[in-house]
């Protein structure tokens, strides 16, 4: 089964710098993952742009989608997190991250959260977590604690991914590190940096992975939002 992790900044053509629903359907449609995580996506909000996209996929291609609310952008406008696969999702629910008591760091904060699936790959239940961390370091503190206790509390094979704003040295993925294997170790390709997707300087997509066997990992070079995807092969 093919796993895939992909940031689509809203649904935004990279080169063109529009939202482009279609555009968006037919490129995720071709590169036909099995599981889909996605990040930075929009749904139903106040301004015009905000659509429900996962609906919007979900039709176009025919699979089953869930989206996991993060925040509220400018009023009310949810933004977060989401999963479509060919599949049918067993159960989801949306894990909320703690925002960060202390906002000194200068940088920009967003209401962050987990999704956590349960969907049956060959026959065996799989815990599926998508993520998004924050730019700050304390709202990735905070994330790898909530994604650290979903994996303790979890006694079925997991895979991990996500956007994860930090590179493959951070010392914030080490109870990650310490809980799951990490496709990038074995493939090559999986180490390719991520973001932008034109002149990438930085990995910060990942996906993790425990009681299953990853047959392949690779880093797409498909220019179609601002990351790249990252796919994985995984049998049980």
């Amino acid at each position: 089964m093919k796993f895939m992790s992909f940031n689509i900044q809203h649904a935004t053509d990279y080169v063109r710098q529009v939202i482009d629903l279609d555009f968006f359907a037919k490129e995720l449609g071709r590169l036909n993952p099995d599981f889909l995580g996605l990040n930075e996506v929009m749904n139903e909000g106040d301004d015009e742009e905000y659509t429900d996209q996962v609906k919007f996929f979900s039709e176009k291609l025919g699979w089953n989608g869930y989206f996991g609310l993060g925040a509220l952008i400018d009023g009310n406008n949810p933004f977060g997190n989401a999963i479509l696969t060919k599949y049918p999702i067993k159960s989801a629910e949306t894990v909320a991250i703690p925002d960060p008591e202390d906002k000194s760091e200068p940088t920009y904060y967003e209401s962050r959260c987990v999704i956590k699936a349960i969907v049956e790959v060959e026959g065996v239940d799989v815990c599926w977590l998508v993520c998004h961390m924050g730019l700050a370091k304390l709202e990735r503190a905070n994330a790898v604690e909530v994604i650290c206790r979903l994996i303790d509390e979890t006694d079925m094979p997991i895979i991990l991914m996500g956007d994860f704003n930090v590179e493959p040295d951070g010392e914030v993925l080490g109870p990650i590190r310490d809980r799951l294997l990490d496709t990038a170790d074995i493939s090559d390709s999986a180490k390719e940096l991520t973001y932008p997707s034109i002149n990438p300087k930085k990995k910060i997509d990942y996906i993790f992975y425990r009681g299953l066997n990853c047959n392949g990992a690779e880093t797409l070079h498909d220019v179609i939002a601002d990351h790249l995807p990252v796919v994985a092969d995984f049998t049980i």
